[in-house]
């Protein structure tokens, strides 16, 4: 079975949002201003310091047969553009480190362009020991597997939100005309 919390810690005023993580299914979201991004990284998507992205985490294991953890991942992405839409928050990017591990599904399944091999000193010592704790918490780091390098996967607003409405008309589909 999967476990799906609903959303958490919403702060109640539109500009304060998402200021403090904010659960939508399996990801933890928390809205962060460019200037805390190692100035590589902030170079390299094309972000002043004044802009706004949305750092992406997923804090918990999500467990159970392999399409029933990618239905919670893409359920997530829907409730957060949802969120996110009915909000009217528009940051450039949606950004995450993790390990390559989780990189490749999230490119794969979640329409993220992924980066591997980022160095270290790109990114800073919280996010780094996320990813640690998170890797350490898998079967692969139970059989001796190394992290392997740091990824970051990241992809714009409009991709993201053009995404969930693929991801949504194909749901539609899926159900026909009688479930609509």
């Amino acid at each position: 079975m999967v476990d799906r919390p609903k959303i958490e810690g919403e702060i109640g005023s539109g500009g304060d949002c998402l200021e403090k993580e904010t659960r939508f299914g399996a990801y933890s979201v928390v809205l962060k201003s460019a200037k805390g991004l190692n100035e590589s990284l902030r170079t390299g998507l094309g972000l002043s310091p004044e802009d706004l992205y949305l750092e992406v985490h997923v804090p918990d294991s999500v467990t159970g047969a392999p399409r029933a953890v990618l239905g919670a991942f893409k359920d997530g992405a829907l409730e957060l553009a949802d969120f996110l839409s009915k909000r009217q928050l528009k940051p450039k990017w949606l950004i995450g480190v993790t390990h390559q591990n989780v990189a490749k599904p999230a490119q794969r399944f979640l329409n993220f362009q992924v980066l591997s091999g980022i160095p270290d000193e790109a990114v800073d010592r919280d996010k780094s020991q996320r990813v640690a704790e998170g890797y350490n918490k898998t079967k692969r780091k139970e059989g001796g597997a190394a992290q392997g390098a740091l990824c970051l996967c990241y992809q714009s607003y409009a991709a993201f939100m053009d995404f969930a409405e693929r991801l949504r008309s194909k749901q539609r589909a899926q159900r026909g005309p009688a479930g609509s």
